[in-house]
């Protein structure tokens, strides 16, 4: 990997010295003689929540040891684009710069932040498109690289230490990112590296995000006509990492050592026949686990989820739809076999994909060593506007939370309600609540058997 790193910035150079063998500062006014389009775009996204019992009525305790058992906090993320864009007749070119601020007012659920905030870069790339008049574009530098769904690749896994619920900051701090366009036929090639992955939520808890991470794949994506598709890619995480992680008397009892080499085989579907919209999607997962108990483990997982929606063809939209969520556990703890899904870099799309439910998927469970059902309904009451009602069934793959053992698999059942409403080009409103019930393995967990309740609202501006 050192050696490739090394080509690349070498080529990059040579790119940069071949477009501009000198360079100056430009004024202001004279930026339209440099450049075909100059850009800037704004986000700023304000959130507020609050949550009785998030833990069933156990201490949020975490960072801050909170004693709480319900809390109300805010949330503030903006970022500010800067787009320059530039035809050079072999290439066109296009660059941007983000940086972004975020901050929490307050103490969260998560029991992560408290009263703090934070100015970072999100955006800092450069993209060659249609190289030569050909079919590829290359894209270099700090970036976001989202696949299909997101289930595998939807950011840079990085963890933000503040304004969790608006966790929008997924590029990777460095990426090489290759796109073609065969008409029908596209591709996806990269290799991106991560700074402070926390994925895998049973190690970043233990040792905290691990720097060492980095991810090479390949995805190919084929359009039969409009909602009519295939895609399959290869992904592998290479997980440099030398901490150890001692789990001596859970249920992995043992010490882990070495990085999660995780190999992902991926292939999903979306097909729509008249009103019904047909989604799948699997994840076979191969590679080295690293060690336990001085023992080599290799990887041996699989995750996915199916998901059938129907559109009535009346007034208002109406639609139901039923999913199944997979993500394997792991079920002999002590021999040579990992078979826990590794979350990879998975994210946030949409509603429950794939941060499954307001409640357990943000608070509890990760995507890994657990089932989810849903069922959904939803309609639309006026242009744009969109109402749904989510119901779901939470239960664990195999019987521990975190290789903490449970004597049952019962999680969590949970409801909520979310009414998105672009109020006009620029602003959009979102307004969300719910109540989470736990199941006997939650209450094992928690030593609680409380309800929990939500309520929040999300304004996002943007030009």
């Amino acid at each position: 990997m050192q050696t490739w790193r090394i080509h690349i910035l070498g080529a990059m150079a040579g790119l940069l010295l071949a477009v501009s063998p000198a360079a100056a500062d430009v004024a202001v006014g004279e930026i339209g003689n440099v450049l075909d389009k100059f850009s800037i775009g704004m986000d700023l996204n304000l959130f507020y929540r609050y949550d009785s019992n998030p833990y069933y009525g156990a201490p949020i305790g975490g960072a801050h040891n909170s004693t709480k058992t319900q809390t109300q906090w805010g949330e503030i993320y903006t970022t500010l684009r800067l787009t320059a864009e530039k035809d050079f007749g072999w290439a066109k070119t296009k660059a941007q710069f983000a940086p972004f601020y975020t901050q929490t007012i307050g103490t969260d659920a998560y029991g992560i932040a408290k009263d703090q905030g934070d100015l970072q870069v999100d955006q800092a790339w450069m993209r060659f498109g249609e190289i030569y008049g050909g079919p590829f574009s290359l894209t270099l530098g700090r970036q976001n690289i989202r696949l299909e769904n997101w289930l595998v690749v939807a950011g840079g896994g990085e963890k933000q230490d503040q304004a969790l619920w608006l966790n929008f900051h997924g590029s990777f701090p460095f990426a090489v990112r290759l796109d073609g366009d065969f008409g029908k036929l596209t591709s996806t090639l990269f290799w991106a590296r991560s700074n402070n992955y926390a994925k895998k939520w049973d190690e970043t808890f233990k040792v905290g995000p691990k720097k060492d991470v980095e991810l090479a794949g390949l995805n190919l994506h084929y359009n039969f006509n409009e909602g009519n598709y295939v895609f399959g890619g290869a992904y592998r995480k290479f997980d440099n990492s030398t901490k150890t992680i001692d789990y001596t008397g859970e249920y992995l009892d043992g010490v882990v050592a070495g990085g999660n080499d995780t190999l992902a085989y991926d292939l999903g579907t979306h097909l729509t026949l008249g009103g019904l919209v047909v989604e799948a999607e699997g994840v076979l997962q191969k590679g080295s686990a690293g060690t336990l108990n001085g023992i080599d483990r290799d990887r041996d997982a699989f995750g996915g989820f199916a998901s059938l929606t129907y559109n009535l063809p009346v007034a208002y939209s109406p639609y139901l739809r039923c999913s199944y969520f997979y993500f394997s556990g792991e079920d002999k703890p002590g021999d040579n076999k990992a078979r826990d899904y590794d979350p990879m870099f998975s994210g946030f799309a949409s509603w429950n994909r794939f941060v499954i439910g307001e409640v357990t998927g943000e608070l509890h469970l990760p995507n890994s060593n657990k089932k989810s059902t849903l069922i959904e309904a939803g309609f639309s009451p006026a242009e744009n506007v969109a109402v749904s009602l989510h119901y779901l069934q939470h239960k664990l793959d195999k019987n521990y939370y975190l290789y903490t053992p449970t004597s049952s698999d019962d999680w969590s059942q949970e409801v909520n309600l979310f009414v998105d409403v672009p109020i006009n080009k620029n602003l959009f409103a979102h307004v969300g609540t719910g109540v989470g019930i736990p199941g006997d393995a939650a209450e094992e967990i928690m030593g609680r058997d409380k309800n929990d309740f939500f309520a929040q609202v999300w304004l996002k501006y943007s030009f």
